[in-house]
């Protein structure tokens, strides 16, 4: 079969793109007639923004910018998800014990609009800090750049993604506790214009993926630290956490309670443009379906 060239846009190189990285090093994707390489963006409006345009096949990032496009009639459609549950902790200055005491401080977010400035408001929110009366935000980038961020002491604290979390734990910062709501963070979005073909043959190795890693924590872990240069004991816990209830879509699909999270963030935030449509609209599972029914009945990878 001869094989398609896919590029896929990431953030980073993040934890929550394992099953991407199983799928390139197990085969799956050459299975399916596709040579996919991933592209780190930086950001997760950089990653929408590279959908849009075009300068990605599709992209496994945080679904509010499509979301809020499909809403306001654009192009974009999210076709499966992966990360129903952030695996994020609050990781903070060690001079801050508890989550009140980021009154006044400077938050890292990834984003202005979407991924963890919604989730790191509503965890915060939780402990009655609102923004921007309590907070002010710090546009620092990725997980990656966030902990440059911490070390430099420049932002007073971060959602940290597994194993940066384990890692500044490890280096005395403190950690405030794991994000534990359901929310919408990660899931693979595209223009609705995509060769259904081509997303089909990449959903049917995707699940393939998930699969194959569930039944293979260890295994993963060991591809995941030969992608991120991380230690080995890091990579198995980060990869443990993952496979932990509620955290991976094993359907590929936004569960209700985390799609809801994502577009009442959207809301508050003024994401959702004035007259939007339903929301709903921008989720495609058509080939998801295809892929599905297909893998089951023992065509797929």
């Amino acid at each position: 079969m001869p094989e398609r060239e896919l590029t896929v846009g990431v953030v980073a190189p993040a934890y929550v793109n394992v099953p991407l990285w199983v799928g390139q090093r197990r085969g799956l994707f050459d299975f399916e007639g596709l040579s996919v390489t991933s592209r780190v963006i930086g950001s997760t409006e950089g990653t929408t923004r590279a959908v849009r345009e075009g300068d990605v096949g599709l992209a496994l990032t945080a679904p509010e910018g499509t979301i809020a496009d499909a809403a306001a009639g654009g192009p974009l459609r999210v076709a499966a998800g992966l990360i129903n549950r952030p695996p994020l902790s609050l990781i903070a200055l060690s001079r801050h014990r508890t989550v009140a005491d980021l009154r006044g401080g400077l938050i890292g977010t990834s984003s202005l609009k979407e991924g963890t400035r919604h989730v790191a408001e509503r965890m915060l929110a939780a402990h009655g800090l609102a923004y921007p009366a309590d907070y002010e935000w710090a546009l620092e980038g990725s997980h990656v750049e966030r902990w440059k961020a911490l070390q430099a002491g420049t932002i007073d604290a971060a959602l940290q993604m597994v194993p940066y979390d384990y890692i500044a734990e490890e280096a005395g910062f403190t950690n405030l506790g794991p994000v534990t709501e359901d929310f919408a963070f990660n899931a693979v979005c595209v223009r609705r214009d995509i060769d259904p073909a081509l997303l089909t043959g990449f959903l049917r190795a995707l699940a393939g993926a998930v699969r194959w890693f569930r039944g293979n924590v260890a295994e993963a872990a060991a591809i995941a630290a030969a992608e991120t240069s991380a230690e080995d004991r890091h990579a198995l816990r980060a990869c443990r956490a993952l496979a932990s209830d509620g955290v991976m879509a094993d359907d590929l699909r936004i569960g209700e309670a985390a799609f809801g999270a994502a577009v009442e963030s959207l809301r508050l935030s003024g994401g959702l443009p004035p007259g939007h449509g339903d929301p709903r609209i921008a989720l495609d599972y058509s080939c998801l379906d295809r892929a599905l029914n297909e893998t089951r009945g023992g065509t797929g990878a």
